[in-house]
């Protein structure tokens, strides 16, 4: 309470001593007070949680008004920060530089690059173009008949393998056809025919007991009703013709005709064993 300092103007007597009493009571409680203030205030002082240090001053000299509320986190306040792209993701709680870290590392493992910023060598969307494209892919039925094919099989050639004893030199080769002596051959790569001429200014090499019986390409014997070679049995009545018919002339120059008398001995030999 408020000290109201009394001054006693006449002498002390006993009727004035409570009043004296009441006084004093009063300056004691005001001093009391005055010293619980004292110590509170000590306290107080004392007290280094509740006062801001030269130090804690500078710090809140370079803090900007508002700070900490909507917003306030500018870059020029957050500042630079940097991503070490080597630690895999272990939460989904950490500090900016550690998650921003973690997402790098993402990245990396996504591109297959060594760094989380280095380009990769495609695109997802070129990735997705590139699976949508059947053309370029194997479908379940190509990859049975793949599984149907030999190892080390080959596609159809347009080559030979050995003509007249002329072996091919190689998968695709080419077979040269010269024409010899009255002999010209001509190609037609449209048609795909070749042409063998005899051009008569030199006859042809021999060839002809590939046409006899047994040869390469014989000619069949001549019947009644179909040209050919003549048989040699054909062969040897016509010479035992052609001497009956000599014999005949010579039957027919010795005999008169027309009245005509026998011209000397005959020459020839009889007709069928008979004599003159």
């Amino acid at each position: 309470m408020a000290f109201n300092r009394r001054v006693i103007s006449k002498e002390l007597d006993m009727a004035n001593l409570n009043k004296h009493n009441d006084n004093y009571a009063d300056i004691e409680a005001t001093l009391d007070a005055h010293d619980i203030a004292v110590a509170t205030s000590a306290s107080h002082i004392a007290d280094g949680n509740i006062h801001t240090t030269t130090q804690e001053k500078t710090k809140l000299a370079g803090i900007a008004n508002a700070a900490g509320t909507a917003n306030s986190a500018t870059d020029a306040v957050i500042g630079n920060r940097s991503i070490s792209d080597n630690t895999a993701p272990s939460g989904d709680t950490g500090t900016l530089a550690t998650l921003l870290g973690w997402l790098g590392y993402m990245i990396k493992s996504i591109t297959g690059k060594s760094s989380w910023r280095t380009a990769p060598a495609t695109t997802l969307e070129a990735a997705k173009t590139h699976m949508d494209t059947g053309n370029i892919h194997t479908t379940a039925q190509e990859k049975a008949k793949l599984a149907g094919i030999e190892e080390k099989a080959e596609v159809n050639q347009n080559a030979f393998s050995q003509v007249n004893n002329i072996p091919a030199a190689a998968k695709s080769d080419t077979l040269t056809m010269t024409g010899g002596t009255g002999i010209t051959i001509t190609s037609n790569p449209t048609t795909k025919t070749l042409t063998v001429t005899a051009t008569g200014t030199a006859t042809p090499g021999a060839h002809a007991s590939s046409h006899l019986p047994g040869g390469s390409d014989p000619i069949p014997i001549a019947t009644a009703s179909a040209a050919g070679l003549m048989a040699a049995a054909d062969k040897v009545e016509l010479a035992s013709v052609k001497t009956k018919v000599t014999a005949l002339e010579d039957f027919l120059g010795y005999m008169p005709i027309d009245g005509g008398t026998f011209d000397g001995a005959t020459s020839g030999p009889g007709i069928d064993g008979g004599t003159y």
